[in-house]
């Protein structure tokens, strides 16, 4: 996936500011896909340039005026032809943090543990973040198709399970390198 692929499902919703955008991001999909605000403005140039959206400039008074962004017909057909492609469980998947895991016999095993732990950490948190999700799902749902939200609630399922499988796989590590030292 790209960024582009999740701006033009965005779209398809309904047109957005590039702002708005950023705010959709950041509430629904930021578990598997962050973007930053300056990503999502140079994305959106891209798209308008081979013409996938186009963009309205909206006047306002006391505020900067700003630019709302609409899919065309050609970026809903690049979206369902980019969502008809059968993708891979892991396409893309990089991790820095496990490269540093499978790299960490290097480390004294009290820093590989205590790397291990900030990671277990990092996840709880993530998963806490989690909780808002649902709010979300319930504020935006009403915004689109009655079947888009049992969509949404899918990833989000995901994303728990992940932080939750993550949480474990960490624990697990930690007790192994625990027993051998």
């Amino acid at each position: 996936m790209s960024l582009q692929h999740g701006i033009l499902g965005f779209l398809n919703y309904g047109p957005c500011s590039g702002y708005e955008l950023a705010k959709a991001f950041h509430s629904s999909v930021q578990f598997f896909w962050p973007a930053q605000t300056s990503q999502i403005y140079l994305t959106l140039g891209k798209l308008e340039s081979v013409g996938l959206v186009t963009h309205e400039t909206v006047i306002q008074t006391g505020k900067p005026n700003k630019n709302v962004y609409s899919i065309l017909p050609a970026g809903r057909e690049e979206l369902l032809r980019w969502l008809s492609e059968q993708g891979r469980p892991t396409d893309g998947y990089k991790s820095e943090f496990l490269m540093k895991v499978f790299f960490a016999e290097n480390l004294p095993p009290q820093q590989a543990i205590a790397l291990l732990r900030a990671y277990a950490d990092e996840c709880r948190a993530w998963l806490r973040g989690m909780d808002s999700v649902p709010q979300s799902i319930e504020e935006y749902g009403h915004l689109t198709d009655a079947s888009a939200p049992v969509y949404w609630t899918f990833t989000a399922q995901f994303g728990r399970a992940y932080a939750q499988m993550c949480i474990v796989w960490a624990e697990d590590c930690i007790k192994k390198l625990e027993a051998t030292g």
